[in-house]
């Protein structure tokens, strides 16, 4: 099998879609190009989420694994080539790969000592890429460079402070203006072909790594990337890293030793080309993709021979490990032990499918409890373990319980040098993405359309507004109390008859709202469901004394200071004036079709207004209001973003009618994305659609906000045209 040809499929992080833009992508295409250069092989990419195309020739997936681990394809022999730190990497997941490659040295040694045979194999360049004689003749020097994107989550401490040591650093990248001196910062990309040129003509490149990456031992690519250039590397320090037979890296810990060794360097004469030839020829041997190549299908060809291949992550005919007794209780104010209790009860079922079934599980008592992303997983596993093992059923047994699994093994492997840290703030989108088998990290769908939520209607005052029947009910949230002015002096906008409601979550805070708005109603509810619980739930009887309802709350994001203005946008798409609230009145007595009015997407927030971390629990709220049809995509989707919005209290009675305790949304804790009240938002307009009503989004008149996306009417009945053919649905 020594010479025999192998299909290597190569899986990256990166999507089909965006994998240019990816530096992995270069990577993963260098190492092809190396597997190529060996008889009878050939290497393709594989995509996030995809997976090989059937092969007649003997092949093997080998996943690039960055930040993002996915699941071995089962049926066929996976390795794994882990080029920096995962954000999760249980030992479970770990174990179901058939030979593990690490970047680390450090890292390798850890997960030996778990068992796992590991094998160290640094990260690599491409020497026919990266030379010394691509610098361009007649080129200058460059003293000292450094490529790479800056970002607040990306630590590159070394760069900044040779910038104010005095150096001069080039700087290539994304994220650098306003950073560093206009003069330092060059440009947001290089091409591959201009990327070989600076490198080629750096004397010293700087090397900056992910905190994680530091910490477990990966060095980065980007120094071998400039050896096999001809230039000296200065990195920051990588834990566990030394190669003395390439003193050209220098690593330091602190400014004080980067000014020392940049000035030690800077005062040295420069490196001839002979010498940095030399080096080149050094780096082929230890760091080139051709000896990594000859590593990976040397293995390839032994796992292939052996019949080695991978299995899913639970499958019916498999021995089935029973949970740990005891391990998760179900505590219905713990995010974390309730969803692993549920991740249990599923494998359980599993367990007792395999014995021959059916599993002896507990009532589904339905509404009790947190509402969490296994919750639909929960009751569909519990229906079919109750009618059994079935081959029709297999595939959707296995996908839930590899689901599951993956919980179980992110929440309980503890020991793993890769395991999970989050904070309660992120708990439940992280959970939703290890259960999904997506990166943690927060990012747009693919084929995401931002501009999807620009489309809305500039409003034109109304001098009078037609009476209604009954009064309008105003249901405001107010957790931030020194609000209430800023509503005071809204709702005066208001000329027609209303009753106001608002809730907060303290004495205090009642008495001092009581102060500006002296007519309300207000009730006083624990700090728990953010604004969704109070307007929907704890003011539920109120809603059926009213016929147009407006939801408000005193929103603050402070997680984001680029939303610092969201609440005045809404106010003024919803509450702008009282000629446009008259008009947004009178669209509900001349549009029968319409349910909801919402403000037109916030620009901070286009790029969020999809599911995100939320359909999970979607599917579960659609499952208990008997929702006919699949959940829309995300293109489809629409919904109030902010969760304030005028409506018919009709459509929103089908989610009222959950009766939804407190006890069902979890703990407060800051929490971004994830949540019970973040799925509900999204399913106001979920609910609106499925009745059969339109949503209608709008903006304050006169304003420039998406201008080429304003969808002018000159009547109400023009607009009601507007609505049934879809004209702010695409």
């Amino acid at each position: 099998m020594s010479g025999s040809g192998v299909l290597v499929c190569i899986r990256i992080n990166a999507t089909r879609t965006n994998h240019q833009s990816w530096g992995e992508s270069q990577y993963a295409e260098g190492l092809a190009r190396a597997i190529r250069w060996h008889a009878g092989c050939e290497a393709v990419l594989v995509f996030r989420g995809e997976e090989p195309e059937p092969s007649a020739q003997p092949s093997v997936l080998l996943q690039i694994a960055g930040p993002h681990l996915e699941e071995p394809v089962a049926g066929m022999a996976n390795l794994l080539w882990m080029i920096s730190p995962p954000n999760v990497a249980p030992i479970g997941m770990l174990r179901r790969y058939q030979a593990l490659f690490i970047g680390s040295e450090k890292l390798a040694s850890q997960l030996r000592d778990h068992g796992l045979a590991a094998d160290y194999l640094p990260q690599a360049t491409e020497c026919a890429r990266f030379h010394p004689l691509r610098r361009p003749a007649g080129a200058d020097e460059i003293p000292l460079a450094f490529v790479g994107g800056y970002a607040p989550r990306v630590d590159r401490r070394i760069i900044l402070w040779a910038a104010e040591a005095g150096f001069e650093p080039q700087i290539w990248g994304p994220g650098w203006k306003d950073v560093v001196p206009a003069r330092l910062w060059r440009g947001e990309r290089l091409n591959s072909e201009a990327l070989a040129e600076v490198y080629a003509s750096a004397r010293i490149l700087l090397n900056s790594h992910m905190p994680l990456m530091a910490t477990q031992g990966f060095m980065s690519n980007r120094s071998y990337d400039a050896l096999a250039s001809g230039a000296l590397v200065v990195s920051d320090r990588v834990s566990g890293f030394h190669d003395p037979d390439f003193p050209e890296i220098r690593q330091v810990a602190g400014q004080e030793e980067l000014v020392s060794t940049l000035k030690q360097l800077l005062a040295a004469p420069p490196v001839g080309l002979p010498y940095r030839i030399a080096l080149h020829d050094r780096v082929v041997s230890r760091y080139g993709f051709d000896r990594a190549a000859g590593v990976i299908l040397d293995r390839a060809r032994s796992l292939i021979s052996g019949s080695s291949s991978a299995v899913a992550a639970f499958s019916p005919g498999r021995s089935v490990p029973m949970p740990t007794a005891g391990s998760a209780a179900s505590v219905a104010d713990d995010v974390r032990s309730t969803v692993l209790a549920a991740a249990q009860e599923i494998v359980t079922a599993l367990y007792y499918l395999e014995q021959g079934g059916p599993a002896p599980l507990p009532s589904d008592t339905g509404s009790t409890g947190i509402i969490h992303v296994l919750s639909a997983d929960l009751h569909e596993m519990r229906q079919l373990a109750r009618r059994g093992a079935a081959p029709d059923r297999t595939a959707r047994i296995e996908r839930i319980a590899g689901r599951a699994r993956r919980v179980i093994e992110a929440l309980e492997d503890r020991a793993s040098p890769l395991h999970l840290h989050v904070t309660p703030k992120l708990l439940e989108p992280v959970l939703t993405r290890i259960v999904s088998n997506e990166p943690l990290w927060a990012h747009g769908p693919q084929g995401f359309v931002r501009e999807r939520g620009k489309a809305g209607l500039p409003l034109r005052p109304r001098a009078q507004c037609a009476g209604t029947d009954r009064p309008v009910g105003v249901f405001l949230h107010l957790y931030y109390d020194e609000l209430a002015p800023v509503f005071a002096a809204r709702l005066v906008h208001i000329t027609v008859p209303f009753r106001l409601y608002v809730s907060t979550d303290t004495d205090e805070k009642a008495r001092r709202i009581r102060a500006h708005l002296p007519d309300a109603e207000i009730r006083v509810f624990a700090n728990r469901g953010r604004d969704i619980w109070p307007k929907l739930y704890g003011f539920a009887a109120a809603h059926a004394r009213h016929d147009i309802v407006l939801h408000l709350h005193g929103k603050r994001s402070l997680h984001s200071d680029r939303l610092d203005d969201w609440l005045a946008h809404i106010l003024g798409c919803l509450l702008g004036s009282e000629g446009e609230v008259n008009r947004i009145l009178s669209f509900f007595g001349s549009i029968p079709r319409l349910g909801m009015v919402v403000p037109v997407t916030y620009r901070a927030v286009l790029g969020a207004a999809h599911w995100g971390a939320n359909r999970d629990i979607a599917r579960e709220l659609a499952r208990r209001m008997a929702l006919p049809g699949p959940l829309p995509d995300n293109d489809r989707l629409r919904f109030p973003v902010g969760s304030m919005f005028w409506a018919r209290s009709a459509t929103l009675r089908p989610l009222q009618d959950l009766a939804l305790g407190q006890e069902a949304f979890p703990p407060e804790a800051g929490q971004v994305d994830g949540t019970l009240a973040h799925a509900i938002e999204r399913m106001l307009g979920v609910s609106c659609q499925a009745g059969g009503a339109d949503i209608l989004p709008v903006m304050g008149g006169g304003t420039q906000l998406h201008r080429k996306y304003q969808v002018p009417f000159t009547s109400n009945r023009d607009l009601r045209e507007a609505l049934a053919s879809g004209a702010f649905n695409d």
